[in-house]
């Protein structure tokens, strides 16, 4: 069975589109599994700025029917209890026998079929789409979407679907492009239905989309004698704000190549989202590229238009680049004093100091860096808050910081950190060339978690109006990327101790495991790909807050379950049994003790104490040394047949005390020379341990 659904709309933000459509795919199968059906063989998902849709082939026509065997009371229970649960079952109370002492109900359940279940599901699906913001309309109080919904399309093999939602019915057709082909239309059959809209001026898959817009600015770019400035970002974004494209060249008088390239880039892509032309070196031209969703009959007109309102942006940026020239940077610090960062969180220049003094303890803790320029970029790093141009371009900060710092005269290294302390922007942005502004831009996401955290505004489910969790995954890649060897937690509680003359921010040692989890919770995800889920629980929750060494210390751990995996697990599932038996002690409430030697009377004891220090001095060079976590692994493997033999021949909680104890107290000896390699009771093994 074939599904065609469709959701029309007011026009959707473009960042808005893909992520919808990506939940939606995920929630649609994940609601099917509930209700005990199989998901889609094929889903494909379409995005336009006036619609969300997907087809789903290959679904099954329902549920089969059912028969259940259900337990009840004993067989001997009185004849209310067997009313009672004969009333609960839906069936006769003759009809219930007797089986292993119990009474057992023959329960028949009919299936349903995907007809009648995907309205219901469908609905569901509108209803819950996580939009970062939603809104109502007319007199709606109840449901909400990103913006309007005008019309609802649904049909199962042909047949429609009845599909309600807020002020909206579903109806078996749909539309094409707004200017250019208003009119509704059947709804096409899911192996019709892009070609169907194509032939409606809407070009419904989104890649396909994209190389449209593409190939059109690529066009016009030629006819202005240039070639498009590359931004892959760009193109993502106008590919969703238009349905059918039509690009068209304009132009610009060439006395605003002065302007530095930040600010003609930014102009034409921030507001106009226009693309840049730049020669084949790679210097910008006078020109830009438009792309609009509606062909016009005069593009000489739209281009006057487009000229137009550039015009007026970048006469605005020569003003305020002129006049902010005239005053040095340097000079613009004392200013940030009258800027508050966020409330409860002090002023700019409070938050600039703060920096400067935790990036120099990240250069003391990773020697990395010049310490001298490194004070120089943390004071000059938020200057350009105050000049004119970030003032009206909010999106240059940090690129203004650097160009005006190098009209200073200011050390191209310094200046590049201003730049550079802001990267990366997102997960696929690029990171600092330099150790400036990786450092520096370390301590401001540091000091970001901490001081928004301390005042209680940490992330709640998809909120996240601070941008912790990108600030977050920028701090992660940074370290691990430049490999800076330092411990983050130690770096944590410095930055808390930087604000501990605000008493909004919390001086608890909570807060900083609250980040930490927090921290964990973001590294986890950045390690998907590099291992078993269990294999990073087991490496990250070691207590260890070094990030390099715990990245090494995961490889290892995927490299030894891969290379011999049945061995591995053998070996694991000893120390996982030993984890549990000290885990289980300690809940007991039985106190540590040390070791001692004279107590271990049997050879399984006095083996297992040999091989112990054998091996210790192996994982200690690994640790301390070498890093070759593979060789702690080889040492923790050779100590498997002590182990086994101590568990086969020796009681551990021996009736004795005092044996007991000394018992616990070699398995605990065991346990911490291996436990920072990982914490083998996370770890899911297929043997029993």
């Amino acid at each position: 069975m074939n599904l065609v659904f469709e959701i029309g709309t007011e026009e959707l933000p473009s960042s808005f589109q893909k992520p919808a459509l990506e939940w939606m795919q995920s929630f649609f199968n994940e609601e099917l599994g509930k209700l005990g059906l199989t998901g889609a063989q094929q889903f494909e998902a379409f995005a336009t700025p006036r619609r969300l849709a997907f087809i789903a082939t290959g679904l099954p026509e329902g549920f089969h029917d059912e028969t259940q065997e259900i337990s009840g009371p004993p067989a001997q229970a009185p004849a209310k209890a067997r009313e009672g649960f004969a009333r609960k079952m839906g069936v006769a109370v003759e009809s219930l026998r007797e089986k292993d002492g119990r009474l057992w109900a023959t329960v028949f359940k009919k299936g349903m079929s995907t007809l009648d279940v995907l309205p219901g599901l469908l609905e569901r699906m509108i209803r819950s789409i996580p939009f970062r913001k939603s809104m109502r309309w007319d007199s709606l109080e109840t449901d909400a979407f990103a913006r309007p919904v005008h019309w609802i399309a649904a049909a199962l093999d042909g047949k429609p679907l009845a599909v309600k939602f807020a002020d909206v019915s579903s109806a078996p057709t749909t539309r094409g492009h707004r200017f250019h082909d208003p009119e509704t239309y059947p709804l096409p059959a899911a192996d019709q239905y892009a070609a169907a809209l194509a032939k409606h001026h809407v070009i419904a898959r989104w890649e396909e989309r994209k190389a449209a817009v593409e190939k059109e600015v690529a066009r016009a770019a030629r006819e202005a004698g240039g070639v498009p400035r590359p931004d892959d970002e760009l193109l993502e974004t106008v590919t969703g704000l238009v349905e059918e494209p039509s690009a068209v060249a304009g132009s610009f008088d060439q006395e605003f190549l002065q302007l530095p390239p930040e600010v003609l880039v930014s102009e034409m892509r921030g507001h106009q989202k226009y693309f840049a032309v730049q020669d084949d070196k790679g210097a910008l031209l006078s020109s830009f590229v438009a792309v609009s969703n509606t062909k016009v009959r005069d593009p000489a007109v739209s281009r006057k238009g487009y000229e137009r309102v550039l015009r007026a942006r970048l006469s605005d940026g020569k003003f305020f680049f002129d006049e902010d020239r005239k005053v040095p940077l340097a000079s613009r610090v004392e200013k940030l004093s009258r800027r508050t960062f966020l409330q409860g969180l002090g002023t700019e220049k409070e938050r600039a100091d703060r920096l400067r003094e935790l990036a120099l303890w990240l250069q003391g803790a990773t020697g990395r860096g010049d310490a001298k320029q490194l004070s120089q970029a943390a004071e000059l790093c938020k200057a350009d808050l105050t000049t004119g141009m970030v003032g009206e371009f909010p999106e240059l900060q940090g690129a203004m910081g650097r160009v005006y710092a190098l009209n200073d005269g200011v050390a191209p290294e310094v200046a590049d950190a201003l730049f550079e302390h802001y990267l990366p922007r997102g997960a696929e942005d690029r990171l600092p060339q330099g150790d400036l502004g990786a450092l520096l831009g370390m301590a401001d996401r540091i000091d970001q978690l901490v001081g928004i955290f301390g005042i209680g505004k940490e992330p709640s489910g998809t909120a996240d109006p601070y941008g912790l969790r990108r600030a977050a995954l920028g701090l992660l890649r940074l370290t691990l990327a430049r490999q800076y060897r330092f411990d983050l937690y130690q770096a944590l509680r410095h930055a808390q101790q930087l604000h501990a003359g605000n008493p909004k921010v919390s001086q608890e040692p909570a807060l900083l495991e609250k980040i930490w989890g927090f921290l964990l919770g973001r590294l986890e995800v950045q390690l998907r790909d590099r291992a078993q889920p269990d294999s990073i629980q087991a490496v990250l929750h070691t207590g260890a807050h070094e990030l390099v060494a715990l990245e090494k210390r995961l490889l290892a751990l995927h490299a030894v379950r891969e290379k011999s995996q049945a061995q591995f697990e053998a070996t694991a599932a000893a120390f996982k049994r030993i984890a549990n038996i000290l885990s289980q002690a300690a809940q007991k409430k039985i106190a540590a003790v040390g070791l001692q030697k004279e107590l271990l009377r049997t050879p399984a004891e006095q083996a297992l104490l040999a091989a112990l220090e054998r091996s210790r001095k192996q994982v200690s060079r690994a640790f301390e040394e070498t890093e070759e976590y593979a060789d702690a692994y080889a040492a923790l493997a050779s100590l498997r047949p002590e182990v086994d033999q101590f568990f086969d021949e020796v009681m551990v909680m021996d009736p004795d005390p005092a044996q007991r104890d000394n018992r616990l107290a070699l398995l605990r000896a065991l346990h911490e020379v291996f436990a920072p390699l990982a914490d083998f009771s996370r770890l899911q093994l297929t043997k029993s341990s």
